[in-house]
């Protein structure tokens, strides 16, 4: 049996070889050092004077069913953004580069709707503000019909049929508490559309018609279709509509009167404004829910304050049907389209309080709200602590024959001179 040979080492070839290792480990650590020196006070100069100040703004048009704007950033860095429709303005930090690509998307009906895109350079320590133009890729068509709380007109189903040269199209009303809503799915764009709106009564006979024409274009991706009365003088509002023909045998006249019990309701109240949001205010917010237009001479409103309660006469004349009036001190973009400048407006108790409406003495509706239930008050409409602020009240509109049930309303951030559909 061969032996295995063994390679004989001295000590002076151990020792050599050890130096070697230690000054090679010195040097890597003296060049690590280095490194990692450098790249520090590189990030440091990217966060102390190296980041863009970008105010950035979507530039769209209004549309109904509006869902989300998302914003994408693509530079030295990848970002993600979405926000609610109530914000399209964009507050960014980004570092330099010569090359930021931003793409921007808004959803509207359950579906993109436009895009739009913009590219350019970002320099160190600057403030930019840009503005990304939207482009519409589709189209849809929305329409409320206004039908009242009570339903007068005995409507009980609708359908819409649009045509083009592309196809055609028929879609069922959907109901709601005070309205009916006609909404497509997505059109194309660049077409001419013939429109037709029927509604019938509970033994399907036609009770009205409406036919006319319009075209979906980039410009014009949701037509202003706005159905404002059904009574004997209908209103119909289309952007550059042909000749129109209607058919109508509602037998309802024309309305212009006093309003009555359960047809001008409350439907918000915001009683603690944030500190820290100058844009908010105290206020109540009613609703004409009838399909008259209603006179409100000898109408009031009154409010408990943390000490008394106030009254202010709705000095606004009149109210349209499905109108929505506002009480308060508005201010800033949040000023609704018809609005009351209330003088002396009492400060409204944050935790507990109530509001009336009375009109010619008689009280229409009134609510009293309350962060928590007491022993006469065992049902009441939600309000936010004395130690929290921010929310208002908000009556669920198709829920608003069972407003005396808490459940009926939901806390959330104010939307004066807009309807609620919380859960």
């Amino acid at each position: 049996m061969q032996k295995q040979k063994t390679k004989s080492v001295t000590p002076f070839a151990k020792a050599s070889a050890y130096l070697f290792k230690i000054a090679t480990a010195l040097l890597c650590a003296i060049a690590f050092w280095n490194c990692s020196s450098e790249s520090e006070q590189s990030n440091t100069a990217a966060i102390e004077g190296g980041t863009t100040s970008v105010a950035l703004k979507l530039e769209y048009a209004s549309a109904p069913l509006l869902d989300s704007l998302v914003l994408d950033c693509y530079g030295a860095d990848t970002l993600h953004y979405v926000h609610s429709t109530e914000d399209a303005s964009f507050g960014l930090e980004l570092f330099p580069s010569d090359h930021w690509n931003f793409k921007a998307k808004i959803y509207a009906n359950g579906t993109l709707m436009q895009v739009g895109e913009l590219e350019t350079k970002l320099e160190a320590g600057t403030t930019v503000s840009l503005n990304i133009q939207m482009h519409a890729i589709v189209g849809f068509v929305y329409i409320d019909i206004p039908l009242g709380l009570h339903n007068e007109a005995g409507i009980e189903s609708g359908e819409m049929k649009l045509t083009s040269k592309s196809g055609s199209y028929t879609i069922p009303m959907e109901f709601s508490a005070n309205r009916g809503v006609f909404k497509s799915g997505s059109l194309k764009l660049g077409e001419s559309y013939d429109i037709t709106i029927s509604l019938l009564d509970s033994n399907g006979k036609k009770i009205y018609e409406l036919s006319d024409k319009f075209d979906l274009s980039e410009n014009s991706p949701v037509p202003s279709l706005e159905l404002k009365s059904l009574r004997s003088q209908v209103a119909l509002a289309i952007q550059a509509a042909a000749d129109k023909n209607i058919e109508l045998s509602l037998p309802l006249p024309a309305g212009y009167r006093k309003p009555k019990v359960e047809e001008i309701l409350i439907t918000e109240y915001f009683s603690a404004p944030s500190t820290n949001d100058t844009t908010q205010y105290e206020f109540v917010e009613i609703y004409n829910g009838s399909l008259d237009t209603l006179i409100l001479d000898d109408c009031s409103l009154g409010i408990t304050s943390s000490s008394s309660t106030k009254h202010f006469p709705l000095t606004v004349s009149e109210i349209a049907p499905s109108q929505v009036l506002v009480l308060g001190n508005p201010n800033g973009k949040n000023t609704p389209p018809l609005y009351i400048n209330t003088d002396g407006w009492a400060d409204m108790a944050n935790s507990k309080g109530q509001v009336v409406l009375k009109c010619d003495g008689v009280t229409l509706d009134s609510l009293y709200y309350s962060s928590t239930p007491d022993s006469i008050h065992t049902n009441v409409v939600p309000a936010m602590g004395s130690s929290k602020y921010g929310s208002s009240g908000q009556l669920n509109i198709d829920r608003w024959d069972s407003r005396r049930d808490s459940s009926a309303w939901c806390l959330g951030t104010p939307t004066p001179g807009k309807l609620s559909f919380c859960d």
